[in-house]
């Protein structure tokens, strides 16, 4: 229901309006009444109005006058004005400061209610314009955690986000981060008794260690936090805006200050130990990926079984960045690439990952050995689940390279490997295609079977234990044919044959193949042959 009000000093103007669009039928319409631009604030005040009619020239208040009062308070109400040819500039002035539209007096009826209807549009566009806001803010709110979560993780894995586009998604996140001030992370790893839970008691120790570090740093810092993939819990801290001037040793100190104390309060409140790694401080997000890599670098060097420890690499300002590889374990990984069938990209991946095996790494039998473990280990386990071993596909004088003496010998390496990738791939698509021209043939023996019964999509993929979906792309890539073209092509040739070579009637033939209704038979007949049934007979029988 629309609230529409009538405001002119003029009683019989209101009257004719809210006549006139009673008369024309506007249904879903209440219609209020004011003499006054009093009366009209008045009635406002106790009412959401959609659209408001009103005249220019009024005593006291003027239609302007309301009109702006109006927008102030209520940006949603639409509005109307009534003008005499005097006030004919003004009212096309007032368009610009958001008037919906303007009537001369006296009002023509069919304009009046296309103006109504035009401006009703206009009103029930941004209410829908308005919920859709409101949906898209309350999913937003409901995602938050997560979305913030995964912002973070791309981060930390230096997946490339142009600044600006980071800056808007900061912003829309209620992440209030500055670009390029300096950002320390800590990384938290749970130690006895806690890494004993299960993983939703995790997850829920993770979340109150999340507190307590946000009740320890937050009158300091900004804090954002996330569990990762190897369930550390990373922290990222920038100093709120008072304390931004606090640098170098002086921020490390206090930080370092608080994480002790963030360690004596999850020992006090939750009965255990966690470790912690401070980065040193480097520009935000441009160091986060390096400062993150540094410090599951220090848990493996420094903090293996240790309980409760403690390291700081604020101290080591020039470190050499974390050699690793970013082609060999950036999604989607070899194993998941051959799982899915997708050769043609495992080899383009593959050709990356040497690419920068020699580029970055020249020399280095280190590695080199890393690259060989893991494409053969790849090669290996696609190899065996589909029932072959690695060796079936070299050679005899190749098979001691599977030792690689020299791993130094990186084109070699490459040659080797890739070539027996190719082998591999070439066996499996071979073998693939064989067992497809399997799948085919027994498709199509059930159907010959079963030609003189209803024959569904479904009861032929329960048949070969496949999804119809998938049957039915996999009959058409092979065959250039869909199943239910080859169903009626064999019906009609079986047809046709028996027509040639039996005295069958026509209703008999019919119901060998499948059609227990005659005349459809008939029809369908007619259809593909261009003649019916006993006319092919005849036809034949010369």
């Amino acid at each position: 229901m629309y609230q529409l009000l009538i405001v002119d000093d003029e009683r019989s103007v209101v009257e004719g309006v809210a006549a006139t669009l009673l008369e024309y039928g506007m249904a879903g319409i209440e219609i209020h009444k004011a003499f006054s631009a009093s009366d009209a604030l008045a009635i406002m005040r106790k009412c959401a109005i959609d659209l408001m009619i009103t005249d220019i020239r009024m005593p006291g208040i003027s239609g302007l006058e309301l009109m702006e009062r109006v927008r102030k308070s209520s940006g949603s109400t639409a509005v109307i004005l009534l003008t005499g040819y005097a006030e004919f500039e003004y009212a096309k002035q007032a368009l610009t400061s958001g008037a919906s539209n303007y009537l001369l007096k006296p009002v023509n009826d069919e304009d009046l209610i296309s103006a109504v209807k035009k401006a009703l549009l206009t009103v029930q566009k941004e209410k829908e314009a308005a919920i859709s806001r409101d949906n898209t803010q309350r999913a937003l709110r409901e995602n938050l955690p997560l979305l913030q979560r995964n912002l973070l993780i791309d981060l930390l894995e230096n997946r490339v986000i142009p600044p600006a586009a980071l800056e808007k998604r900061l912003q829309k996140l209620a992440l209030p981060f500055s670009l390029e001030h300096a950002a320390s992370l800590l990384l938290i790893r749970l130690e006895e008794p806690f890494f004993q839970y299960g993983h939703n008691d995790r997850a829920l120790l993770e979340y109150a260690v999340g507190n307590i570090a946000e009740e320890v740093l937050s009158d300091f810092y900004q804090i954002w936090m996330c569990s990762d993939s190897r369930d550390y819990l990373a922290v990222v801290v920038q100093a709120l805006d008072g304390n931004s001037g606090i640098a170098g040793a002086m921020a490390e100190q206090e930080l370092m200050r608080r994480c002790l104390y963030l360690q004596e309060q999850v020992q006090r409140y939750l009965n255990g130990s966690i470790s912690i790694v401070i980065s040193a401080w480097g520009a935000f997000p441009d160091q986060l990926s390096s400062s993150y890599h540094l410090a599951l670098t220090a848990y493996l060097k420094h903090i293996g079984a240790g309980r409760g420890l403690f390291l700081s690499l604020g101290e080591q300002r020039v470190l050499a960045p974390v050699r690793t590889f970013k082609h060999l374990y950036e999604p989607p990984l070899l194993p998941d690439l051959l799982e899915s069938g997708r050769w043609d990209s495992f080899m383009e991946k593959l050709g990356l990952i040497f690419d920068e095996l020699e580029t970055d790494f020249d020399g280095s039998a280190e590695h080199s050995l890393e690259v060989y473990c893991a494409v053969t280990g790849t090669l290996s386990f696609i190899a065996h689940k589909s029932g072959y071993g690695l060796f079936d596909f070299l050679e005899i004088e190749e098979q001691h390279m599977m030792v690689f003496e020299s791993l130094r010998q990186q084109r070699r390496l490459r040659d080797k490997l890739m070539r027996l990738a190719e082998n591999i791939r070439s066996a499996l698509e071979t073998e693939a295609m064989g067992s497809q021209s399997r799948l085919i043939k027994k498709v199509q023996r059930f159907i010959d079977e079963q030609l003189a019964h209803t024959i569904s999509l479904t009861m032929i993929a329960e048949h070969v234990f496949l999804h119809p979906v998938y049957l039915s792309q996999v009959y058409k890539a092979a065959t250039d044919e869909s199943l239910s073209d080859y169903i009626q092509r064999i019906r009609m040739e079986k047809s046709a044959y028996w027509l040639r070579n039996s005295k069958l009637k026509i209703y008999e033939i019919g119901s060998k193949v499948g059609y227990q209704n005659a005349p459809y038979f008939i029809k369908v007949f007619k259809k593909v042959y261009g003649m019916t049934p006993q006319d092919y007979r005849e036809l034949h029988s010369v």
